[in-house]
């Protein structure tokens, strides 16, 4: 194909992780935001296994270790007991909803934009611009691990074609 590129897990992470991401935060598609976010832990904590990266049946392990390798602490708390793998990103990926566990919102929310991670009524608060951040730290993180030798980049796809 003319002008696509294969890229690496590196590049994969950085142009859709980060950067699509970013924009889909930016211009205001906070759910689609969170869709992505949701099953991006569970990839970027792929990378700190040695099996491969399509290993059957390791979503939540992979999802567990890439919140209490990547993200900030507190986030491996609100894990307990894999609750936010299970009201969150397996909830996102199956049913493309939130668990009535956990309340999706933004900045923009005046009533609840500032309580990122705190509860209110038994809901956990994400605000999608504060989670977006700790999630590019931990992509950062990870990029980190891997130049040093701590954690090995993984082949992707080689027919992934980014051509957009």
């Amino acid at each position: 194909m003319k002008n696509s590129k294969t890229l690496t897990a590196k590049d994969f992470i950085q142009k859709v992780f980060i950067d699509e991401t970013g924009r889909l935060i930016d211009s205001g598609f906070y759910h689609f935001g969170f869709v992505i976010m949701a099953q991006g832990l569970e990839t970027l904590g792929s990378f700190l296994d040695k099996k491969p990266l399509k290993a059957r049946d390791q979503s939540k392990l992979r999802f567990s270790h890439a919140i209490n390798r990547l993200m900030p602490r507190e986030y491996a708390r609100l894990n307990d007991n894999h609750k936010l793998y299970d009201q969150l990103r397996a909830s996102m990926a199956h049913t493309f909803t939130v668990s009535k566990h956990i309340y999706l919102t933004s900045k923009a929310n005046k009533d609840l934009g500032n309580n990122h991670l705190n509860r209110i009524d038994d809901q956990l608060i994400l605000v999608a611009e504060y989670f977006y951040a700790d999630f590019k730290k931990a992509c950062l993180r990870l990029f980190e691990a891997m130049e040093k030798g701590i954690v090995n980049e993984k082949k992707i796809n080689t027919d992934f074609y980014y051509t957009f």
